[in-house]
């Protein structure tokens, strides 16, 4: 969720106030000012990548030379710090997750539009008093393991991990002008636990009295009915997940409580969801290639595909998921496209297999020796 809204920022020249503080400035050129807080729309050869607003203007005077740097975000980076309701509904009871995500960004002039199965409707769902748009989204989306994005216009898109294969493969050496790593263990625990309690038992407390009008005095011990009660009991009510991380050697566990009401799957699925992400997200990788579009369609790089990469200097070849996209055009090196790449886990709502396994890198075939039969050339 961290990486699902867009920013911008350009460096323009600033000619009013070129003209009002320079003598030797010219209006050539001149438009309005970029004003606080107006709507942006930025395009890419004709084709709009981006909608949202104008948040920072940052005018800068040096060497004789006014220029102003703007920057924003698309619609959705509202959602991170904006509240998830004012006035209400604080509770949704039997709605499906993207019907609860829809009520949720539909003040922010966003729509919800659903890539994948988004399960059955929810029991109930509560947004806590002061809870942010982001953090009730992402609760929501943990219930039902699915993933959102911004699609950078007006939609939050709900999908799985690399639903879409990139435009072309990452090759060093080949297309890649740079490459550089991080790989790191400060956010993993050898052990994920998940606990929590659930309503009524979990539904497994029973609706009828044992006792009715016509019941007579017991005729047998009731110690094992107690005690089965008391495990169906403590089987719905206190509920717990766990998952191991097998790389990390020392002990360092993270308990965790969950945030709504949940059932024994539930909390094994964040456990080990938990795990998954925090192995995937050790690995970070960031590449520089030419330009902003690559293969024979000339597709724009986008985030949320994954990309081939065979890179011999970071010791990767396989899948890696685009995690991050930067756009940046200078008079010096023209247009370039940063990539920053992860482990496709790191986002899987559900395992995938060995994703964070390198694939065998075909070696130089040796020399076969001449046979008794070989001829002169």
């Amino acid at each position: 969720m961290q990486d699902m809204t867009g920013v911008f920022r350009f460096e323009l020249r600033d000619a009013l106030s070129s003209a009002n503080t320079l003598i030797f400035a010219t209006l050539a050129g001149y438009k309005d000012r970029v004003r606080l807080g107006v709507t942006a729309e930025i395009k890419l050869d004709g084709e709009t990548i981006m909608k949202g607003w104008v948040d920072t203007v940052a005018p800068h005077l040096r060497d004789g030379e006014a220029s102003v740097s703007i920057s924003g975000s698309d619609k959705a980076r509202d959602l991170i710090d904006g509240a998830a309701t004012v006035d209400g509904p604080s509770e949704y009871r039997g709605k499906t997750v993207d019907a609860i995500i829809g009520e949720i960004v539909k003040p922010y002039g966003l729509s919800v539009r659903a890539e994948v199965d988004v399960g059955a409707q929810l029991d109930r769902f509560t947004i806590d008093g002061g809870e942010t748009a982001m953090s009730a989204i992402e609760k929501a989306l943990r219930q039902r393991g699915i993933l959102a994005t911004s699609d950078g216009v007006d939609t939050i898109v709900l999908t799985r991990t690399g639903a879409k294969r990139a435009p072309a493969p990452l090759v060093l050496p080949g297309n890649v002008v740079s490459s550089s790593g991080e790989f790191t263990i400060e956010g993993r625990h050898s052990e994920y636990r998940v606990k929590g309690q659930a309503e009524k038992a979990a539904g497994k407390r029973r609706s009828t009295l044992r006792l009715d009008a016509t019941a007579a005095p017991l005729d047998s011990d009731p110690a094992d009915w107690i005690a089965d009660q008391e495990a169906t009991e403590g089987a719905g009510v206190e509920i717990e997940g766990k998952a191991v991380d097998p790389e990390m050697k020392r002990y360092r566990p993270l308990v965790t409580l969950g945030r709504t009401q949940l059932t024994a799957e539930g909390a094994q699925t964040q456990a080990e969801w938990m795990a998954r992400t925090a192995r995937g997200s050790s690995e970070r990788l960031e590449y520089e290639v030419k330009d902003y579009r690559a293969g024979d369609e000339q597709r724009l790089w986008r985030v949320n595909e994954l990309v081939p990469v065979d890179d011999r200097f970071q010791g990767v070849n396989r899948d890696m998921l685009i995690a991050g996209v930067v756009m940046v055009y200078s008079q010096d090196d023209g247009g370039l496209t940063r990539l920053r790449v992860t482990s496709p886990e790191a986002y899987d709502t559900e395992p995938e297999g060995a994703r964070r396994s390198n694939h065998a890198r075909q070696g130089k075939a040796a020399a076969k020796p001449l046979d008794s039969t070989a001829y002169a050339l």
